[in-house]
């Protein structure tokens, strides 16, 4: 598939189907992520995958949002393999670095045929602490993942684009 039609074609999916991810499918999702590029390629990123309804239910406790997604991969960052840059108030990349490797496996995702869901509106304590994340590893966002259900549609808002003009500036 062309890559520019790929990223335009990706939506935030809401609804699932019940089917669960496929092992082959989630384990390219995983490796899109762990050959995401990081900063300094110091690899911080770590990834929880929560598929089972245990965990699911321990990932909910304190959750905005239940998509009832058959998984959910936490994605954070070890703060002590973190690059710092001390040319900028010792400014960490780590929540740069989740980005990227979560924008790797939504971009997967969508490849295979799955929907994705960044979830960014969450308590990153509370699901450390309801999950059992070890002190040393900031949780940045939530990924849900399947394939999706019949009834799903992007929202209104996904074909609307502000033009390079306007977002762009040539210095």
């Amino acid at each position: 598939m062309d890559l520019l039609k790929l990223m335009g074609d990706r939506y935030t999916c809401r609804r699932y189907s019940n089917e669960d991810v496929k092992e082959e499918d989630l384990n390219k999702i995983l490796e899109a992520g762990r050959i995401a590029p990081t900063s300094h390629n110091n690899q911080p990123q770590r990834i929880y995958v929560v598929r089972s309804e245990e965990a699911k239910e321990k990932l909910m406790k304190d959750f905005a949002y239940n998509y009832k997604a058959p998984c959910y991969l936490v994605c954070g960052y070890n703060i002590d393999e973190v690059w710092r840059n001390d040319l900028d108030g010792d400014r960490e990349s780590g929540d740069i670095d989740v980005s990227i490797v979560i924008t790797h496996m939504m971009l997967m995702a969508e490849e295979l045929g799955l929907g994705a869901c960044w979830i960014g509106r969450i308590t990153p304590e509370l699901v450390k602490k309801n999950l059992n994340i070890p002190e040393n590893v900031k949780v940045v966002a939530v990924l849900s993942l399947g394939y999706h259900r019949e009834d799903d549609r992007p929202s209104k808002l996904h074909t609307i684009r502000r033009s390079n003009e306007e977002l762009v500036k040539f210095l």
